[in-house]
């Protein structure tokens, strides 16, 4: 149940403090005045999208907290374990909206996010607007209630997952089809990718390698003489390195044995000796086997040549057409293997077809039970709306191949089931059951959906119910029925109603009004609740707009009949 809702800087609303009780809570005021932007408020603590338009003009944020009483043991996995056991019987939500569309929301301090607080509003709060009434002009949105009614969350969700895997496993199958109408084809082609690029004998790196080669070659007879004449400046000729560096160390060897510290620069002399006469070995034997050899430079770029025009085919480098080989290698196999793919495949998709079948048909006679019960229900709740003699009935169909997604041994199976189901309504005594949508005027369809509400909140355990604007259509007695009905309601759920029609409005336990005021250039809403003395000034205003003596008279009979 809804205590307490705080706003401040909401839209045109600076601050409202409001404060609900058990039973009927009414809300009214003239078009305008700021009942939406309430309803609207309490939304975000529900998980409702919010945006920074929502900021009132020239304030950075904007604030909306409600507590709420919890009631027994409640099945919210969001919440502690404490509040799941009835451990703390109050929650405090939080929902801030900071310039730039940034939203924190927290629930008794803890930082939380929108998702779960969507599902712990919907756990605790149910709402009705004048669109739902309108959706019920709408034969698909029937099912939806049917399966909300019939507790089908869970069996959907998993037929759903079977018909995705049986639509995935449908297109593996169109693809074998296509391919192997396609198979030739694709055969010759793969084979001849498969055959060119084995012929060629990639290995991975090989051009590098020969490019360097090819580099080697051309520059042979260069490279040639710089070895040569680096091998000479070391060790072959006059005044050679070698020769200079062995004086040296000759100079050295009997001045490190009159002193020692001569000893590590003579062994750095030593060892640069023998690294130049090694280097200059090497640069020897390297000078005498470089040489020319054009057979081999043209065979390096004839090579070449064909790597580039395999690599530009076949994706732009060795490794890209190595990978190539390897697919058309795979290729091959499948295609030649498919038939027996197929085969498999189709033998998949029978039998995803079978276990598809034999689950909607399951919640094809879940679906059966539920109407029949919802049904005798909602006559019941329907009569208590003064509809003397209703008959209502979901009538389930069964789907037509053109709006199936699957035909499987005669039967159309479409992402919900078999089913189509439409609401019938006979609001009168011999009149034929027709399709909702044909036959039921604006107050029979607010009766019928404040019934469906009804008998949705009993069966989900839902503590508060809001109705936004129920009185869309009715009038006169009809307003009058809703609101005993919503009298009713109230002895088993807080109900929070915004409401037009005085005739709903006398029957509230709690009403406050929302007025909207302009002071200092700028407009606000405030939100009051009425003393008993001043709910006969507000529904004598209801009632004629202008409040005079005649509907002060007026409103104080509808208050008197309400307390009957």
């Amino acid at each position: 149940m809804l205590l307490e809702l705080k706003i401040r800087n909401f839209a045109i609303i600076e601050e409202a403090h409001l404060e609900f009780g058990a039973g009927l809570n009414v809300l009214s005021g003239e078009t305008g005045a700021g009942k939406t932007i309430i309803l609207n408020a309490l939304g975000l603590l529900l998980g409702s999208r919010a945006s920074p338009d929502m900021i009132r003009a020239g304030e950075k944020e904007a604030v909306v907290e409600g507590l709420f009483e919890l009631e027994g043991e409640i099945a919210m996995p969001e919440l502690s374990a404490g509040k799941r056991d009835g451990g703390s019987k109050e929650l405090l939500v939080r929902r801030v909206i900071a310039e730039g569309g940034r939203s924190r929301v927290t629930i008794d301090g803890e930082l939380a996010t929108v998702q779960s607080l969507g599902k712990i509003g919907a756990s605790l709060v149910q709402v009705y607007g004048q669109h739902e009434q309108h959706s019920l002009l709408r034969a698909e949105s029937h099912r939806e209630i049917l399966d909300r009614y019939a507790n089908l969350d869970d069996e959907l969700a998993s037929y759903r997952e079977r018909y995705a895997r049986t639509e995935e496993i449908r297109a593996r199958l169109q693809d074998l089809n296509r391919r192997e109408r396609e198979r030739a084809d694709l055969l010759e082609l793969a084979k001849f990718r498969a055959t060119e690029l084995e012929r060629a004998g990639l290995v991975a790196g090989e051009d590098e390698a020969l490019s360097q080669e090819r580099t080697v070659l051309s520059n042979a007879s260069k490279l040639a003489a710089a070895a040569l004449e680096a091998e000479q400046a070391l060790y072959g000729a006059d005044g050679a390195a070698t020769d200079t560096v062995s004086r040296a160390e000759a100079r050295l060897v009997d001045a490190a044995a009159l002193d020692p510290k001569l000893g590590d620069a003579l062994e750095m002399i030593k060892s640069a000796r023998a690294n130049l006469e090694e280097a200059a070995r090497s640069l020897g034997a390297y000078a005498s086997k470089i040489e020319a050899d054009p057979a081999r430079l043209e065979e390096i770029d004839n090579r070449l040549q064909e790597l580039t025009r395999l690599k530009r085919k076949y994706g732009g480098s060795i490794d890209t057409a190595i990978e190539t080989l390897q697919r058309s290698r795979e290729e091959i196999g499948e295609l030649e293997g498919i038939g027996e793919s197929k085969a498999q495949v189709e033998a998949a998709v029978a039998a995803a077809l079978d276990e598809l079948a034999a689950h909607a048909n399951k919640l094809s006679s879940t679906r059966k039970r539920a109407a029949a019960d919802l049904g005798r229900k909602m006559e019941t709740e329907l009569k208590s709306l003064g509809m003397r003699s209703p008959g209502f009935e979901p009538r389930l169909g069964t789907l037509t191949a053109e709006d199936a997604g699957f035909v499987h041994s005669g039967i159309a199976l479409g992402s919900f089931g078999i089913d189509t189901i439409e609401f019938h309504l006979s609001p009168n005594v011999g009149q034929p059951a027709m399709p909702l949508l044909r036959i039921a005027s604006g107050g029979e369809l607010s009766r019928v959906m404040l019934a469906l509400k009804r008998l949705e909140a009993q069966r989900r355990g839902v503590a508060t119910m809001i109705f936004d604007e129920v009185d869309a259509g009715i009038g006169g007695a009809v307003a009058q029925v809703v609101g005993r009905k919503l009298k009713q309601l109230s002895r088993f759920h807080q109900i929070l109603c915004v409401t037009h029609l005085a005739q709903i409005a006398a029957f509230a336990d709690r009403h406050l009004t929302v007025e909207k005021e302009e002071r200092r250039g700028s407009t606000r809403s405030r939100v009051a609740v009425l003393e008993p003395g001043d709910r006969t000034e507000e529904i004598a205003r209801m009632l004629g707009g202008e409040v005079s003596d005649k509907f002060r008279r007026a409103a104080r009979e509808l208050l008197d009949r309400a307390r009957e």
